[in-house]
C-alpha cells in the first residue's frame, strides 16, 4: 500500500470512528437511570422432608417508570420433597412500606429450588409509588426475615 493511500485510509477510518462517537454523545445521554438492590437471604424451612435453604432476590427501580419496583426471588434449597419429581418449596411473601407516603403492600409466589441457585420466579412488579420503600421476605415457613430499602423513582 502506497504512502498516499495509506494516509487516505487512515482519515477516512478517523472521520467513520469520529461520526459513529459523536453520533453516540447524544444517546447516551438519553438513557434510563436504574438503582438494583439486592435483597438479603432469608432463611427458611421448606415443605419436604428435612427440606430447608434460603431465598433471596434482587429489587430494580427505573426512572423510564417512576413509582414502579422490579422483584425477582430466587430459592437454593436441600432436603427431600414429598411429590417426587418436585423441588422443595415455601410461599414467599414481600411485603413493601414506603416510608415517604406511608403507603404499604405485599407479593407473594410459590417459591422452589435446588442445590442450584437459580431465580425461581419472574419478574413480577409493585407499585409502590416514588420514595424510600423498605422490603421485607418472610415466608409460611419458620424463617428469619431479612429487609432492604431501595429508593424508587
Amino acid at each position: 500500500m502506497s504512502l498516499p493511500t495509506l494516509g487516505k485510509s487512515i482519515a477516512i477510518t478517523g472521520l467513520v470512528l469520529a461520526g459513529l462517537f459523536g453520533a453516540a454523545a447524544p444517546a447516551a445521554a438519553d438513557q434510563t437511570q436504574d438503582r438494583w438492590v439486592n435483597i438479603p437471604d432469608t432463611a427458611t424451612v421448606a415443605h419436604g422432608i428435612a427440606c430447608g435453604g434460603r431465598i433471596g432476590g434482587v429489587t430494580v427501580a427505573t426512572d423510564a417508570l417512576p413509582g414502579l419496583v422490579y422483584v425477582r426471588l430466587n430459592a437454593t434449597f436441600v432436603g427431600v420433597s414429598t411429590t417426587p419429581g418436585v423441588l422443595c418449596s415455601v410461599f414467599a411473601t414481600l411485603h413493601w412500606r414506603n416510608l415517604d407516603t406511608g403507603a404499604t403492600g405485599s407479593w407473594s409466589a410459590d417459591v422452589s429450588g435446588g442445590l442450584l441457585d437459580f431465580p425461581a420466579e419472574p419478574w413480577a412488579h409493585l407499585e409502590t409509588g416514588s420514595g424510600r420503600v423498605e422490603v421485607t421476605l418472610t415466608t409460611d415457613r419458620p424463617h428469619i426475615p431479612s429487609s432492604t430499602e431501595i429508593t424508587v423513582y
